[in-house]
């Protein structure tokens, strides 16, 4: 089988192929909610997804990160659905206290003008069913199930994309008339996925729910709770802005740079995402495997190798295009926000590495190490912001605050990991990335001033992507990489 068949049937290939089709979904929602919102409810609709967001970052997510590094010791153990049922009642609880959080919001001035029941039960909605759609379709792809991961989740995106489309066109062209669609797609998605898993993973397995141990329930607190400080930092480093901003000036004035570094977040979060699927599967095999600290820094030496590199060489180019993909993203009023763009992209650079280093603390069980750095980042950029929106200049001083509260946090980052696994960050591989890239940079420039028309731009992103999928090929072939 040649080099390159054999690559068309790989995992990469098939997870790539349904991100992109993900992104292409994601990216005409935008467009969709950029034409038929007025600024004011984009404005809302950013607040909003910020605050939904708090919650699964601060109190889901550290446990679902225990899940990802348990999940293939439950699988062997036939325990997947007995710890699941378990995670269900912690989810409850963490969904009803969204109910206080709008009114809460409303007192200290932020979301006034959003109705704050509806915000509540919304946010009581997106919660629980968002937990349970990321935790039990990202699972299928911990188990090797790709195929039923990527057609889960485009089924989510898909459904979530018409029926948001629907509630604005024949009801209201409201934020939260917006998010119900957002919450539909996932409740269905999570229910068509969780049969699926039933039957592929869970069939023989005994439903009922075991007697809680303390020694349990210590294990996951001594791993989560660290990890849940960190995250609710991590939170504020890269939210507070909009809740400040909101706050102090308007949702109009959040919807355009609100808008550009939104951008920036999901498109590095699709190629983070992506680049992720392939490699946290190996990565979290690999962990229950080893059996020695050397052993580890091996596999942390190859998981960063794998990841940085190719994530920074991605959001490299996704600067260079940034007019081009706003002209094709977002409606042409929000064509000016694409320095916000470019500026958000290289600051999720930052964060996304970061994020990868984050890891060596999760293969050592001492996730109490990410705590500091996000605190740094976290204070720099919440005082920052605050004193920013009072300048005439707000939006650039805003930037420079995420810019060095997020080059500090990866700087300590980096300190802390190296403290507890021995490994290089990839800085030669990543320049090299960079060079192969650079025509991407140069053509862009000389076709800056044909930004504004949607078929250059979509042809020149089409081309650029298709050259930065090709360097990405040759450099994983190159370095014999099992994709």
């Amino acid at each position: 089988m040649s080099a390159l068949t054999s690559f068309l049937r790989s995992d990469l290939v098939v997870l790539g192929a349904g991100k992109l089709l993900q992104m292409l979904l994601l990216f005409i929602a935008v467009r969709l909610f950029t034409t038929y919102l007025p600024d004011n409810e984009i404005g809302h609709l950013i607040l909003i997804i910020s605050v939904a967001s708090f919650f699964g970052m601060a109190l889901i997510n550290p446990v679902g990160s225990f899940i990802n590094r348990k999940l293939n010791s439950w699988k062997d153990e036939g325990t997947i659905a007995s710890n699941f049922l378990a995670f269900n009642y912690y989810v409850l609880a963490v969904s009803m206290l969204t109910l206080l959080v709008p009114a809460l919001l409303a007192v200290a001035g932020v979301g006034e003008s959003i109705d704050t029941f509806y915000f509540s039960l919304l946010l009581f909605l997106f919660v629980y069913f968002n937990t349970w759609n990321q935790t039990v379709i990202p699972a299928l792809n911990l188990l090797y199930y790709r195929k039923a991961f990527v057609i889960f989740t485009l089924i989510s995106v898909a459904l979530y994309l018409i029926f948001s489309s629907v509630f604005v066109l024949v009801y209201e062209a409201t934020a939260l008339y917006w998010f119900s669609g957002q919450i539909g797609g996932l409740m269905i998605g999570f229910l068509l996925a969780l049969a699926y898993f039933y039957k592929r993973v869970l069939d023989k397995e005994d439903l009922t729910l075991s007697p809680l141990k303390w020694g349990a329930i210590n294990g996951v607190s001594s791993f989560s709770l660290p990890l849940a400080a960190a995250t609710l930092l991590f939170w504020v480093l890269g939210n507070s802005y909009k809740l400040i901003i909101e706050g102090a000036l308007s949702a109009e004035d959040l919807a355009y740079i609100g808008l550009g570094l939104g951008l920036a977040t999901s498109l590095a979060g699709a190629v983070e995402s992506l680049i992720m699927q392939v490699f946290h599967a190996p990565f979290y095999k690999g962990l229950a495997q080893c059996q020695t600290q050397q052993e580890r820094s091996l596999l942390f030496q190859s998981f960063i190798n794998n990841t940085i590199p190719v994530i920074g060489g991605a959001l490299f180019v996704l600067i260079a295009i940034s007019p081009f993909l706003l002209s094709i993203l977002a409606d042409p009023r929000f064509l000016s926000a694409y320095i916000f763009l470019m500026a958000g992209l290289f600051i999720e650079f930052l964060r996304v590495s970061a994020n990868v280093l984050s890891h060596a603390a999760h293969s050592e069980y001492q996730t109490q190490r990410n705590i500091s750095p996000y605190l740094w980042g976290a204070m720099i950029a919440s005082v920052a912001s605050f004193v920013a929106v009072y300048s005439t200049n707000w939006q650039w001083l805003v930037i420079s605050a995420l810019t060095i509260s997020w080059l500090i946090t990866l700087l300590l980052m980096l300190r802390s990991a190296r403290r507890l696994l021995s490994f290089s960050f990839p800085w030669q591989a990543l320049a090299q990335l960079i060079i192969y890239l650079l025509p991407v940079a140069v053509v862009a420039f000389f076709l800056w001033d044909k930004a504004e028309s949607i078929l250059v731009s979509f042809l020149f992103s089409s081309v650029s992507g298709s050259y930065l999928a090709l360097i990405i090929f040759r450099q994983y072939k190159r370095r014999g990489v099992d994709v």
